[in-house]
């Protein structure tokens, strides 16, 4: 039996119901009625038969029929859900045994949708589906072959309801599975990309630092554990100069863009014209928050007072001897109150865990620091003056440090 390497599994497999949709071009009912669909059918994954390793592998393909929602089957927005089980039963999910722990889970519901009639399931998605059901707690506990149960829920989404849902046929799969330790979902981030911003490039992913900037993730927030949608949010000064809001990808049509107003943003969901940028009036130091998954941005003016101005803030820490390292200033404005720093600790002389503290350059009169011992390691926080080192792993890190609130915020950076 042959093994599936790094490349995506493809077929070139048509999905039923494709020509069916493209005849609806002419229906012009704008408001079609929806009915329940009777059946539809989730075709052999592209894989066959052949033994797919997860851990080298991206993503099995997989393609299905269109129900029929309407009467006419006008085009309609239909939105499908993979589910996965290793014994083929489908009586309990995941999330279920979460809330109560009389019900053992058998399958899972990955958190990628799909929009089409195909998808590019990514191994790791199944994997995790997979760890999480069978609780297997190491490596020795993970079999070398085990079958996996695919099949899809499909519906009409109206905000959080599912209207209308129908479920596929079963299909199996054979996978190579690995152990991978179960973490909480990061955060989910936002970035701000603007003429004022750094270098004022409009910078992607690659420009993290320079021309691209995280917002701050909130110490104290809970975010949801499964898909880190939580509030992040942003405060220093701003100047009447244009900027917009990106998602972690960085897809533009799915980020925040102006109204025609000052001081407001709206999310622009795909949206093919784009509204504008974002500016604020006057110019003043402002908070914008952005909550995930409501995709609401408020942004508010600071009123507590005039914060000392800082012409420079450092970082000083194991990995540079304690001197000096200046941060970035985020804003363009001589008022800045926003700072970054990318740190690359992955091939340093004395690798472990990096010590660090927030301070004025040239001097240890002003510093702050986080935690109850040196050296620990967390990600989010409120730095206090002369607070205890903080720490960090090896790896590659952008720190964002607020000298107004104190607030830190950390992401690793792939």
């Amino acid at each position: 039996m042959s093994i599936i390497s790094k490349n995506i599994l493809r077929t070139m497999l048509v999905c039923a119901g494709f020509a069916t949709l493209a005849a609806c071009t002419d229906d012009r009912d704008s408001n079609p009625t929806l009915i329940q669909p009777t059946e539809f059918k989730l075709n052999d994954p592209a894989c066959g038969k052949t033994l797919v390793v997860l851990s080298e592998s991206q993503a099995i393909q997989f393609s299905w029929s269109q129900p029929k929602f309407t009467a006419n089957n006008a085009p309609i927005n239909a939105t499908y859900e993979i589910h996965v089980s290793p014994t083929g039963t489908f009586n309990h999910t995941v999330d279920e045994a979460k809330e109560d722990e009389s019900i053992v889970a058998d399958y899972a519901v990955l958190d990628e949708t799909y929009l089409t009639c195909t998808a590019d399931i990514p191994a790791s998605s199944i994997d995790k589906a997979l760890v999480q059901i069978c609780k297997w707690q190491k490596d020795a506990d993970v079999p070398a072959i085990q079958n996996i149960y695919i099949r899809v829920n499909a519906f009409v989404k109206e905000g959080t309801k599912k209207l209308n849902e129908i479920i596929s046929n079963t299909v199996v799969a054979t996978v190579s599975p690995y152990y991978i330790e179960l973490k909480p979902a990061e955060p989910i981030m936002w970035f701000l990309v603007g003429n004022d911003f750094g270098d004022g490039s409009w910078g992607d992913k690659n420009a993290i630092g320079t021309g691209s900037f995280p917002m701050f993730k909130v110490y104290g927030e809970t975010y949801d554990e499964k898909t880190g949608a939580g509030v992040v949010t942003y405060l220093n000064y701003f100047s009447p100069e244009g900027w917009k809001i990106q998602p972690s990808n960085f897809d533009w049509y799915y980020g925040f863009m102006g109204t025609g107003s000052a001081n407001s943003a709206v999310y622009r969901n795909g949206d093919t014209h784009d509204s504008g940028n974002i500016w604020c009036s006057p110019a003043g130091i402002y908070k914008v928050s952005v909550t995930t998954p409501s995709y609401d941005c408020k942004i508010e003016a600071y009123t507590e007072g005039e914060p000392t101005v800082y012409p420079s803030i450092s970082i000083a820490g194991s990995f540079n001897s304690w001197s000096d390292t200046e941060m970035t200033p985020v804003s363009k404005a001589a008022n800045n109150h926003v700072w970054c720093y990318v740190a690359d600790f992955t091939a340093l002389p004395e690798p472990g865990t990096q010590q660090f503290k927030f301070k004025t350059t040239g001097s240890w009169d002003t510093n702050w620091g986080f935690g109850k011992e040196d050296g620990e390691v967390n990600l989010v926080g409120v730095g206090t003056p002369g607070g205890k080192n903080l720490g960090l792993e090896p790896g590659k890190w952008c720190i964002m440090f607020n000298d107004i609130t104190g607030e830190f915020s950390i992401i690793e950076l792939q």
